[in-house]
């Protein structure tokens, strides 16, 4: 089976990633998510369901984002359809997620600290 290149869209507080998040395309996939979620302070979700592979380097940006979310009250939502490779992974892991995309209150931000 041949790899699809990564792609990655914005739209309404949802980050939807296809194709193969390789060690070459982290570094993008932390970007889009530093960036979407204004620097984990905006809820974000991120559509996996059309990943089709996903190694342990992208697992490590992804729970390093669910941590800082965390850490700065806000919601990081990972999302991978059943079936799907992502889902696969995320279980294995014991990564939390959703199958289906949430709603999310995206003009609600994180406070500011000082």
């Amino acid at each position: 089976m041949l790899e699809r290149p990564f792609s990655c869209s914005y739209a309404d507080g949802v980050l939807t990633l296809g194709g193969s998040v390789d060690e070459y395309a982290v570094a993008a996939l932390r970007a889009a998510v530093r960036e979407h979620s204004e620097e984990y302070r905006r809820p974000l979700a991120v559509e996996l369901s059309d990943v089709d592979f996903l190694p342990s380097v992208a697992v490590g940006v992804l729970a390093t984002g669910l941590r800082n979310a965390e850490e700065n009250g806000t919601e990081l939502a990972l999302v991978a359809a059943p079936g799907t490779i992502a889902h696969r992974v995320l279980v294995i892991t014991g990564m939390p997620f959703l199958e289906t995309v949430p709603a999310l209150d995206t003009s609600r931000r994180a406070p500011e600290t000082a």
